[in-house]
């Protein structure tokens, strides 16, 4: 098991052990053998050509004695290390710091005048400390600092009570290990978006196990995944911030341990962890919330009654001024649609005069998958007067159970009534095929208040209040009222109060990050028939 876990750390101290008894190491200092200036490293060495000396000096401890500390240290560094980096990872960190510790003490020693210039070295020491340097770059605070703390005062006090070369190696070790933690934690899990592979896996996983209403945006272009055995949770990075999308998706023992999981994970590589738009408090966590889902239950909806009022006045008057009402596959739709409906985002978009949003948010890209749905507002000379399209919200048997609103768009000088007329439409449509549900999604920094408020949740009422002249998240969140949902908050989770100025950061990245996200196109399985596209879906 322990090998398994470690295999790099054990696999050293094996060596360690199989060299010092072949050799005598073990039993006799290094330096009492005839060979033993040959294979340690130092200035006399580097200054007669033996640079071998970098590598067959790392393989022994200069007494037998020390071969206790050189082990028991190597087990413990090199097995923390080992177990927040990985072994790939690890294996760098180590020769990384065995190097620049050992040809950087030379350095000095060449250009200072100290009373190392003679002295020789072996050992693999600096690179373990520097490899614990490195890790500790994933450690939460204050582990991080005492971690640090902890291994400069042992570097610094061993020069000033020891004196020895080896611990001028491990400061400089240690040094170059602290400049070089955040590089060598962002090596692993750097692609900007997850492969074709993850990416059908997640679809596997999505029809396996079903999700809720933001699930589908999980299979967007630009997430990364953290996958477990029987489920999946996406996320985006923005500015070393790791930002959840949704729910995670999978099995029910996956989702109470997945937040758990994703913490972990994003503190061994570094980043700050935040699961944005999630429908539930997850324990350990700080929680906020962020916006409310807006829920339209099918079954039984008729528009009757006053306040449906505003609805009927919508699809009577769209009938008079001869607009229907069609629901397509956008991505099969004929091309002078796909034109007018880029066209008539790209006026809207012109209209609000600032960056188009992303994240949560999709546009026609996204649009474009041949399993979302479209619906748009067609007069009789063929003229489209707005769009919606709606993202499939699936069961555990890969069926779809409901719809979420994803893209609203209307012509500024077509039909008033548009969007109103379009999710009625739609409601009834999807209703007639048999869904349950429809989710008008949430809108970002609104929410109905009340009760009392904490001073985050005061610090995001004041923000949405700030952005809502530009963007019109609480109108939006207003105008959906209309439809009487019923509301379901989604929260931000955060491990601390000191990660929310990153996190506002990188969720301002992530959400303005939206255009020229939208350039990459939606990856899809094209032979799949839209309502049972998931269900079918590669098995990785």
């Amino acid at each position: 098991m322990l090998i398994r876990r470690v295999p790099f750390t054990a696999g050293t101290i094996a060596v360690l052990l199989i060299v010092g008894l072949t050799t005598g190491a073990l039993f006799t200092r290094v330096s009492e053998h005839p060979w033993g200036d040959d294979v340690a490293y130092g200035l006399p060495a580097f200054g007669g050509g033996a640079l071998w000396t970098l590598i067959t000096g790392a393989f022994f401890a200069v007494t037998p004695l020390c071969y206790l500390a050189v082990i028991g240290s190597f087990a413990l560094l090199g097995g923390f290390a080992e177990r927040r980096l990985g072994t790939y990872r690890t294996v760098l960190a180590c020769v990384y710091g065995h190097l620049v510790g050992v040809l950087g003490a030379a350095l000095l020693v060449a250009v200072v005048d100290t009373p190392w210039s003679t002295a020789r070295d072996v050992g693999f020491s600096a690179g373990a400390m520097s490899a614990a340097a490195i890790a500790s770059a994933g450690l939460a605070r204050p582990w991080r600092l005492l971690t640090r703390l902890a291994l400069l005062s042992y570097c610094v006090g061993a020069i000033l009570v020891l004196g020895q070369l080896a611990d001028l190696e491990h400061l400089i070790a240690v040094l170059a290990g602290l400049a070089a933690g955040r590089f060598f934690l962002r090596m692993g899990r750097s692609r900007a978006a997850a492969s074709g592979a993850e990416v059908d896996r997640a679809h596997a996983l999505l029809a396996t196990h079903g999700g809720g209403s933001l699930s589908w945006m999980t299979t967007w272009p630009n997430t990364r995944y953290l996958f477990g055995t029987d489920g999946y949770l996406a996320y985006r990075v923005h500015t070393g911030v790791a930002i959840t999308v949704g729910d995670p998706v999978g099995s029910a023992a996956w989702q109470t341990r997945a937040m758990t999981e994703f913490r972990a994970y994003c503190e061994r590589v570094g980043l700050i962890p935040c699961g944005f738009s999630v429908s539930s408090r997850a324990a350990g966590w700080r929680h906020v919330q962020v916006a409310e889902d807006t829920l339209i239950d099918l079954d039984g909806l008729e528009f009757r009654g006053k306040s449906w009022q505003d609805v009927r006045t919508a699809r009577n008057r769209a009938s008079r001024e001869g607009i229907t009402f069609q629901l397509i596959t956008l991505a099969d739709a004929d091309p002078s649609v796909i034109a007018q409906v880029r066209a008539v985002s790209a006026g809207w978009v012109r209209c609000k005069r600032m960056p188009e949003l992303g994240f949560t948010l999709g546009g026609v890209s996204e649009a474009m998958d041949p399993r979302v749905r479209v619906g748009i507002a067609v007069d009789a000379e063929g003229v489209v007067h707005g769009v919606t399209s709606w993202l499939p919200v699936l069961d555990a048997s890969g069926a779809v159970r409901g719809w979420t609103l994803d893209m609203m768009r209307r012509r500024p000088d077509g039909f008033r009534l548009v969007i109103d007329f379009l999710i009625a439409s739609a409601c009834l449509e999807f209703q007639a095929e048999g869904a349950g549900v429809i989710s008008l999604s949430g809108a970002p920094l609104a929410r109905v208040r009340d009760g009392v408020v904490p001073p985050i949740q005061r610090v995001l009422d004041l923000l949405g209040a700030v952005l809502e002249p530009a963007y019109g998240f609480r109108s939006l969140h207003a105008y959906k009222s209309k439809f009487q949902p019923r509301r379901a908050p989604l929260y931000m989770l955060y491990r601390r109060p000191a990660d929310l100025p990153r996190i506002g950061i990188a969720l301002l990245r992530a959400y303005l990050a939206g255009a020229s996200a939208r350039r990459t196109p939606v990856r899809v399985p094209v032979a799949i028939p839209a309502q049972k596209a998931v269900r079918e879906s590669v098995t990785v």
